[in-house]
């Protein structure tokens, strides 16, 4: 069964058996949170994060200093892998667990589990506290005319870069370039062969990475249309996509080949601070690493550079994408795991000094630091780089992708890999892409 209809059968299962044991608004009208410590109630939250790593414990322990009576107890393996977190958390709905409050690393993940009906609208909570959502917060997360969940952190994408090997090459920083001229800086930081070999960039095995011209566009950058009918695979930013890929891994050599990414199951981060690779496109979530960790130290200055363009006129633009913070539709305490739903994605997340909060009022500068000084060796990231990369990378509008995204997403990367293993050519691979595409709107269409 295709997951993302797996997810909506089991939570539709869930919904059959419980319907008997809670309607669906009696628990929209608990009382806020008291000061005091009495009728003391736990809020479990799931999702994929290390708890110590990610300094979650100092969420808690902040928000309860707020709301004395309200705790918060993580569901998660702190592992991390958030793909792995979503088949958890479709399990503990289908199993009748405690679930009150869960979270999406994307989009897709997000309208998946809207459409399967197992998170709570917020619409009556929003009003009542007087706000609107895309006045609040960088992306909005309305499905139709519900708000399901609310922006927590904010990604935005860039290129770090290996400033020694910057230096060795006599490059400068880039403060505005096209994906011709990120080519060519791949090429020039090359060095070395055989095992020895240091690759000019890295691509990931993530699916951002199989459409790198489509990923930033302003708007209209899934793989399927905002009508959910129309593939958006046969164009011009797709096919870019596929021959910068072929460019930088099998004509300049310039990129670390695919069949050796998958083979030796690379990682970006070592492959970076190893200095096996000079520059990376990557997110914002990599601020606190960028001067290295404990398990791998940086030994060089990590300086940043804009989301290469497609063209030179083309504005410079970012993939917009982040954390969703979401209350179950079948918790007995609603109100509650809304008010920390709230209070994480305005304060909390700030009180964290982990990410880039999608909170509209939060001050860029001060979470910069932050963020900055809580890596192993601040001195490692320049600032000035980082600074004008994020206020002058103009983020996409905040689109919420079709349910069946993931599954569309899935079959294209079959395709993809196929061409990045040379078994097939561009037109091809495209027309084998929009095949597979078609029948995955008719199967979700019926």
């Amino acid at each position: 069964m295709k997951y993302w209809a797996y997810s909506l059968t089991s939570a539709l299962l869930v919904t059959g058996l419980l319907s008997g044991c809670a309607g669906g608004n009696t628990q929209n009208g608990a009382q806020p949170a008291s000061g005091d410590k009495g009728n003391q109630i736990t809020l479990k939250l799931h999702f994929w994060y290390n708890e110590d790593q990610d300094n979650w414990k100092t969420v808690y322990s902040e928000f309860q200093k707020k709301y004395p009576n309200i705790k918060i107890e993580a569901v998660t393996a702190g592992d991390n892998n958030a793909a792995e977190y979503l088949k958890r958390l479709d399990l503990a709905a289908a199993s009748g667990d405690q679930i009150d409050l869960m979270m999406f690393s994307n989009a897709t993940y997000y309208s998946q589990r809207v459409a399967a009906g197992i998170v709570e609208p917020l619409n009556e909570y929003i009003a009542k506290d007087g706000y609107k959502v895309p006045d609040e917060y960088y992306m909005d997360t309305t499905i139709g005319d519900k708000v399901f969940g609310l922006p927590a952190k904010k990604n935005i994408y860039f290129v770090m870069m290996n400033k020694k090997h910057l230096d060795e090459a006599g490059l400068l920083v880039p403060k505005d370039w096209t994906w011709d001229e990120f080519l060519d800086y791949s090429k020039k930081l090359t060095k070395g062969e055989g095992t020895n070999k240091r690759y000019g960039t890295y691509f990931h095995t993530f699916s951002q990475y199989y459409h790198l011209a489509l990923s930033n566009q302003p708007d209209d950058y899934f793989l399927v249309k905002p009508d959910g009918k129309t593939l958006n695979i046969d164009n011009s930013l797709v096919r870019r996509s596929l021959e910068i890929r072929k460019q930088a891994e099998m004509v300049d050599k310039s990129a670390t080949p695919y069949s050796e990414t998958i083979s030796q199951k690379l990682n970006y981060r070592p492959q970076y601070f190893n200095e096996k690779t000079s520059m990376i496109v990557t997110g914002d979530f990599m601020i606190p690493e960028a001067g290295g960790s404990d398990k791998v130290p940086a030994n060089f200055q990590t300086v940043f550079a804009p989301y290469p363009k497609v063209n030179k006129t083309d504005p410079i633009s970012s993939i917009t994408a982040g954390d969703i913070m979401a209350v179950s539709s079948k918790s007995k305490h609603k109100q509650e795991a809304y008010q920390f739903v709230r209070w994480y994605t305005t304060e909390g997340i700030q009180l964290q000094g982990k990410y880039i909060p999608a909170w509209k009022k939060a001050d860029l500068n001060k979470v910069i630091d932050t963020l900055i000084a809580s890596s192993k060796t601040p001195d490692k990231v320049d600032k000035a780089s980082l600074m004008y990369t994020m206020t002058n990378s103009i983020p996409q509008k905040y689109n919420i992708p079709a349910a069946f995204n993931e599954e569309l997403e899935k079959a294209y990367q079959k395709e993809i890999e196929r061409f990045l293993l040379g078994e097939t050519d561009v037109d091809t691979t495209i027309k084998n892409a929009v095949q597979k595409g078609q029948e995955i709107i008719k199967n979700n269409s019926k």
